[in-house]
């Protein structure tokens, strides 16, 4: 694995790479890996790792995380700022050759919007996530509403049932308390050795990585789930259903084929932290993307 600093606007983003990168004597697909909240590139290193013999992996710490620019406040966590980070490592790691996206947790809902339009259809040749979108959310809840079954409100009440953590971090004040108080913490290693079955490694950093990065529930998650709009984009993606997920069931992905005109969907048997323990079946899936949606360098990008 090397180092080293990309930058976007003000921010220095943190990048870590496996592999070699392509060339015209060894061409390789170049996968790219997006974490969520409160995690840093390093949730990627088992997938990086049974990827890099034969893929270029990035993997990169998001703004306010781990080694990149330790920077506060909502906007600077809106999903614009996110997405302009994440074209920013992809051109200097693949300036030639479109790259292959996967993303988790935050890092799965806004890739989403990283794909939208030209400037992620020139860079992205195919998404693998482990989210919907927020706007995909936002209609799965409004098309219950629209029609009040038993069956589709206690679905609803249910999916809010399940988003009520990532609601309490949009308030003011009390999510901070939670973290610096060590709490969040004591319930992310609960969680993730009670639902995950494995041992919780926290990240060095861990309160303040967490603290700055309640920015972009702030900054997107009502604001795009409860007015959603429609988008449709040209880069296939392909979703990773976690059985288990405490947080988004594969119920909630309904509305993903409305996303794009190439679907498809797998299902994986983990909960939340698939990138940790089921890292050697989340590379097989991207792999397989990879050769699906092969790409050859194209100097003309």
């Amino acid at each position: 694995m090397e180092k080293r600093l990309v930058t976007s606007g003000n921010i220095a983003l943190a990048v870590y790479t496996y592999g070699t990168p392509p060339s015209t004597e060894h061409p390789k697909e170049v996968a790219v890996l997006a974490h969520g909240f409160p995690d840093r590139a390093a949730l990627w290193q088992g997938v990086a790792e049974h990827l890099q013999q034969d893929h270029y992996v990035v993997a990169f710490d998001m703004r306010g995380c781990g080694d990149s620019t330790p920077i506060r406040g909502c906007r600077h966590y809106r999903y614009a700022e996110l997405v302009k980070d994440l074209y920013a490592v992809i051109d200097a790691v693949s300036p030639n050759q479109k790259v292959h996206l996967m993303g988790h947790d935050w890092g799965g809902l806004y890739g989403w919007e990283a794909i939208q339009g030209k400037e992620g259809e020139k860079r992205i040749a195919s998404f693998t996530t482990l989210a919907p979108s927020l706007e995909q959310v936002g209609f799965f809840l409004r098309r219950r509403l629209l029609r009040p079954t038993p069956r589709n409100l206690l679905q609803m009440l249910d999916q809010l049932r399940r988003n009520s953590l990532m609601l309490f971090f949009t308030l003011p004040i009390l999510p901070e308390l939670v973290w610096r108080s060590g709490l969040g913490e004591k319930l992310m290693r609960r969680m993730v050795e009670g639902y995950e079955g494995i041992a919780f490694r926290a990240n060095p950093g861990l309160q303040g990585d967490a603290i700055r990065y309640l920015g972009i529930y702030r900054a997107n998650l009502l604001q795009r789930t409860l007015l959603p709009r429609r988008h449709i984009s040209r880069v296939p993606v392909h979703a990773i259903l976690a059985s288990r997920d405490p947080f988004l069931p594969p119920t909630v992905f309904e509305q993903c084929e409305t996303g794009t005109v190439r679907y498809s969907s797998s299902p994986v048997d983990a909960s939340h932290w698939a990138p940790l323990s089921r890292h050697h079946e989340l590379a097989q899936t991207l792999a397989s993307m990879a050769r699906q949606h092969a790409v050859s360098p194209n100097p003309a990008k």
